[in-house]
């Protein structure tokens, strides 16, 4: 059995919006092994360019720089080498929108193809996320939602998540901050409410109705098969609005007017 691709996301530098990405590769091709960032977002039907906000990226094993050569505007080629392997990325986060990743003083959004490479080839290893939570003064109050499993995180917090493969990681948005949630269970299938952004909100009166709203959707539709939780991420704005529906999740954005 392959070993998992183990990922690390590093809130480095919040005035900056600046996260650094590790990630591990036990079994390199010992040709050369070739990362990319995608060229598009599960649930957004347009060709996009995550790859122009990689700031640097460098490669390293057991203690040495391996290096890299830009094969295409999105595909990194590792020199070979015969021991795991580590790339890190420093992506500059600074599109707030519900397709891209941000990063300040106030939260972490990120979606996975914004920060997150592919081992071409081994795109089905299972995949170990590690969330770090930003040096204090700030995030001292985040909490951490996503529809990803947890591995050995607490619920709503930093630590170790998992995907069964590279397609499922990106497919599962991650939002931190200091967020008002709320729980409610749609035919015994427990649905988290994340919302960040100052507003006056009534909770219970929300989860209600979104739960009535869940629950037609499920008489008209089904239930899918693997469906055992799910996520609404609403980023309320000053303006704006939208959203990008994913398998276990939607993230969504609205004028903290409209509630």
């Amino acid at each position: 059995m392959s070993e998992a691709h183990r990922y690390r996301v590093i809130p480095a530098n919040p005035g900056g919006h600046l996260v650094d990405v590790e990630l591990t590769v036990a079994e390199p091709n010992p040709d050369g092994q070739a990362f990319a960032m995608p060229a598009w977002i599960p649930g957004s039907y347009k060709i996009r360019d995550f790859a122009q906000h990689v700031v640097s990226i460098t490669a390293q094993s057991e203690g040495r720089e391996i290096g890299l050569e830009k094969a295409d505007k999105q595909t990194w080629v590792a020199a070979p080498c015969d021991a795991p392997l580590t790339v890190t990325a420093t992506i500059y986060a600074h599109d707030r929108s519900v397709r891209g990743a941000h990063f300040d003083t106030t939260h972490l959004y990120f979606n996975g193809p914004c920060v997150f490479l592919s081992v071409i080839g081994q795109e089905d290893n299972v995949c170990e996320i590690v969330i770090e939570a930003p040096e204090e003064p700030v995030g001292k109050d985040w909490r951490v939602v996503t529809s990803m499993r947890s591995s050995s995180a607490e619920q709503y917090g930093f630590g170790t998540y998992a995907a069964e493969n590279y397609d499922e990681l990106i497919d599962h948005p991650v939002e931190i901050g200091t967020l008002q949630i709320g729980e409610f269970d749609v035919r015994d299938i427990p649905h988290v409410l994340a919302i960040r952004g100052t507003a006056r909100i009534d909770m219970g009166r929300i989860c209600t109705d979104l739960a009535v709203l869940c629950e037609e959707h499920m008489k008209l539709f089904g239930v899918p098969a693997d469906l055992d939780r799910y996520v609404f991420m609403l980023d309320l704005q000053a303006k704006g609005y939208g959203g990008l529906e994913h398998c276990w999740s939607s993230s969504l954005a609205s004028s903290r007017g409209d509630l």
